[in-house]
């Protein structure tokens, strides 16, 4: 598999990127797949501007947090040996080093800076030193070994390409666009209603510099990858990365897409969401990673036009949202939910959303927002909502946060329009650690706007099950009707 250089062996670890022909690498980590050198790529983690004035700077353990963090990708055609060398730190400093997810069972043998292991499967493996989620975490993604282009496919191959936001990479009908191993591609991509479109390879796709102010002034740019109208669409292999505000990709109106080995780096506060499809059917993500500022996954409904200053559109006549699945993933949000169905809900309904077979390895939340989040603006019809098989190692907030907004953020809703949460079902679901103890709430907007009819089964805190509302620290109003624990 083509690579780009390393830096030099002499270059010494510290924390900081070393532009080799513009691609961020470091020395902090080097790491060795099956004996072949992969280079280590290195994103911040940062809070530049505060959403509003006054806005508390997100701490952890009573400091702010502008740690590094790091990332390599290599292919796995069979059980290969890993080792990493942990550079910036002394034996001596070294406590611990833990691979996450923990239910992959991964054994690690350690001497001195340099831990071993086989990783067996696709899928990502992540590095937490001395039991620090926040300062210097490593991810590996392996994934299955990649598929040559098509002759016919716009190809950007090894190094560095710097586009601007200005002309943004377009595809049409039946076009494949291929990020060969080892392209760091500096841009944004725009497809608009076309059908059978292929993102693929292994490639870098990156947003780094300001483009414009986001809705509360901070630095941000335009998103990443936005698909409009389209339908029939693969996007597999490649990472996107942002060191600036702004959401990762987004889907608006399609049907028929489906992500696979999609590794998403998005540490940057406010906004930078990991993915976000809208008014979308038929969407399926899976065997992939994302790590963001704010929500890892928003389901929304907000076509119809600027929510902002468009706030009252009846979501009866907007787009629905359906038969959306994700399975098979692992997930980190470092400052807000890590799914969340919301806030912007302006969809004919939102229907049939399962999350299957995944872990979380993170959260922390703003404003005592969940793990997992329905928290609709405006007033649809939600239901069909599954969260089953779920592993939740770290978390800071609440867990479930069902809420009804008026508002949020500076965001207008309007609960004039017609809904509720109703057939809801939470299976199968451990939390390792909840800061603070069990707590998550469920709050319904009025008597004819209620949650209701929601079967809990399954859920342990550790190896404690929960059989009722106080084991898991569940707060209800009277807007809520029929839980039921089994």
């Amino acid at each position: 598999m083509p690579m780009i250089d390393n830096p030099p062996a002499h270059v010494q670890a510290t924390g900081q990127s070393v532009q080799v022909n513009g691609i961020p690498l470091s020395a902090d980590y080097r790491v060795h797949v099956n004996g072949v050198s992969a280079p280590v790529y290195i994103m911040p983690t940062r809070y530049d501007v505060p959403y509003q004035k006054g806005s508390p700077m997100p701490v952890y353990g009573g400091q702010p947090w502008r740690q590094p963090m790091y990332f390599a990708c290599a292919d796995l055609p069979e059980p290969v040996p890993v080792s990493v060398d942990l550079a910036f730190l002394s034996a001596d400093e070294i406590r611990s080093v833990t691979i996450h997810p923990l239910s992959r069972g991964i054994a690690l043998q350690r001497e001195g800076t340099r831990v071993s292991f086989t990783v067996d499967q696709p899928g990502t493996v992540t590095l937490v030193v001395n039991g620090d989620h926040r300062t210097r975490p490593l991810h590996l993604f392996f994934s299955p070994p990649v598929e040559a282009p098509p002759p016919d496919a716009i190809v950007f191959g090894p190094g560095f390409h710097d586009l601007s936001y200005e002309k943004p990479i377009t595809l049409t009908n039946n076009q494949t666009l291929y990020l060969a191993p080892g392209a760091w591609v500096e841009g944004v991509i725009r497809i608009t209603g076309a059908r059978n479109i292929r993102i693929m390879g292994r490639g870098v796709l990156a947003q780094r510099r300001p483009g414009s102010a986001d809705y509360a002034g901070g630095a941000s740019a335009p998103a990443g990858i936005v698909l409009s109208d389209c339908q029939d669409v693969s996007i597999s292999g490649i990472v996107e990365t942002r060191g600036i505000g702004g959401w990762c990709s987004m889907l608006s109106n399609c049907d028929r897409v489906r992500l696979q080995d999609y590794h998403v780096l998005a540490s940057v506060v406010w906004s930078a969401d990991g993915f976000n499809p809208c008014n979308s059917r038929d969407i399926t993500l899976e065997r992939s990673f994302i790590r963001s500022g704010d929500d890892s996954i928003a389901i929304k409904g907000n076509t119809g036009g600027d929510v902002l200053k468009l706030p009252h559109i009846p979501p009866s006549s907007q787009p629905a949202v359906e038969n959306i699945l994700i399975r098979n993933c692992v997930f980190w949000s470092d400052h807000n939910e890590v799914i969340a169905i919301g806030c912007e809900t302006r969809a004919r309904h939102i229907r049939n959303i399962r999350i299957s077979d995944c872990d979380v390895l993170f959260h922390y939340a703003h404003e005592g927002l969940g793990v997992f989040g329905i928290v609709p603006l405006h007033g649809t019809e939600i239901s069909g909502i599954v969260y089953e098989k779920i592993r939740i190692e770290h978390c800071e907030e609440q867990l479930f946060c069902f809420r009804f907004l008026d508002n949020i953020w500076g965001i207008p809703g309007d609960q004039s329009f017609a809904g509720g949460i109703s057939n809801v079902t939470i299976r199968d679901v451990t939390v390792l650690h909840q800061k603070g103890g069990p707590r998550s709430e469920f709050t319904g907007y009025a008597p004819n706007k209620r949650i209701e009819h929601v079967s809990i089964e399954g859920l342990r805190y550790g190896d404690k099950p929960v059989t009722d509302a106080a084991g898991m620290g569940l707060r209800m109003n009277a807007h809520v009707a029929d839980v039921r624990y089994k």
